[in-house]
């Protein structure tokens, strides 16, 4: 499954999977992980990740984080007689993001500053077509430079990355497994990517799970009984309230000259525990009521049940989109399949781009490619 960026060094991934499974080795490999290995190191082939198409991949990531840096400048009414500080100062924060978030480890011995010095012609036109007339000075340029450097190596991917999610049975596994991987295509000679979840049924840990990719908020409702980002307007508002109750009742109680310094402090650690201990009982609270109960029923549903459950999920998603004003990013028919170890992969519903009845041709070629000889009696 693929969400967010359809493309992979602008290569659509429909057909690097298609590509892949007629090189893929029919003998098999052991687990569903060894199987998103093997996709990651074929997608990195210079096939795919051209000298032409890893600069295309660096400006983009460049260009899309100028234009943010741009549009702040522009939004704070900083104008060609700001100092350089001031503009600076912008730069930082995104540069310390970017720090914030770790170094992937595949980008962990990648020079970003020799790629930087390399492509800084491309970087400089990207700058002017972000900043338009505005005069950027060398010191301004340098940072921007650093930022990107940052950039290439975080953890923290760009809006146009993508995400996979490799799911099923390898040869030797009798439970799923699930390998999520995001990347955010080709950098110089590496692909920028990274393990975000691995989740691998068995019957003396995990039995069952429900995950949501892209857009998610409907399950996370259906899962913990409540809106995460209700959940954490909540946690603020608490924490904001708990602050100034506290706040009230130590300066109503001390008399006039006998707060200490170190009461301030002392109240603000008291209630990063306090609100730790909301943190935990909440969340116990949502894996015993909501959680584990779905799980539970999950773990032994039969099969057209789950897919009922899947395809339904899915449509609310769709349905809150439609009726709301955010984005309608999940709409249409839904596609439904199971996969099972004695069935393989089966379609419970499927869409086409066609109509099957105008394309026999099309049906006739296809069942001749998968069709599997049979060996004489």
């Amino acid at each position: 499954m693929v969400y967010n960026n359809a493309n992979f060094m602008r290569v659509p991934w429909e057909t690097l999977v298609k590509l892949f499974r007629q090189s893929a080795d029919t003998a098999g490999k052991a687990t569903v992980r060894e199987y998103a290995e093997a996709f990651m190191e074929y997608i990195g082939s210079e096939r795919f990740c051209t000298e032409q198409q890893t600069t295309f991949n660096l400006i983009r990531i460049a260009r899309v984080l100028f234009g943010k840096i741009a549009r702040e400048v522009k939004d704070r009414a900083l104008n060609e007689g700001t100092l350089d500080s001031e503009v600076g100062s912008i730069i930082q924060w995104h540069t310390n993001r970017f720090a914030q978030a770790g170094v992937l480890p595949c980008m962990e011995d990648f020079d970003a500053d020799e790629l930087v010095r390399t492509h800084e012609a491309e970087l400089n036109s990207a700058i002017h077509q972000c900043f338009g007339t505005s005069t950027i000075s060398t010191a301004v340029r340098q940072a921007l430079y650093k930022s990107v450097a940052a950039a290439i190596k975080s953890a923290r991917l760009s809006g146009g990355f993508s995400g996979l999610v490799f799911a099923g049975f390898g040869e030797d596994e009798i439970f799923p497994s699930l390998v999520e991987i995001e990347t955010d295509g080709a950098i110089g000679d590496v692909v920028k990517a990274y393990t975000k979840k691995h989740i691998d049924i068995d019957r003396a840990g995990k039995t069952a799970e429900v995950l949501p990719f892209a857009q998610s908020e409907m399950v996370g409702r259906f899962m913990h009984g409540v809106d995460p980002d209700f959940m954490a307007y909540l946690r603020l508002i608490f924490e904001r309230s708990l602050v100034e109750v506290a706040h009230e009742v130590l300066y109503t109680v001390a008399q006039e000259g006998q707060m200490t310094e170190p009461q301030p402090s002392l109240l603000r650690a008291i209630v990063r525990r306090n609100l730790q201990d909301f943190d935990d009982v909440t969340k116990a609270f949502g894996q015993e009521q909501f959680i584990q109960p779905v799980l539970d029923i999950v773990s032994v549903l039969p099969k057209e049940e789950l897919a009922s459950m899947a395809e339904a999920l899915v449509s609310l998603t769709s349905l809150k989109r439609r009726v709301s004003m955010e984005e309608e990013s999940v709409g249409g028919p839904v596609d439904v399949a199971v996969i099972s170890k004695g069935d393989g992969f089966v379609w419970i519903k499927r869409k086409h781009y066609f109509d099957p009845a105008l394309n026999r041709d099309y049906l006739a070629r296809l069942a001749r490619t998968q069709a599997i000889p049979r060996e004489n009696p």
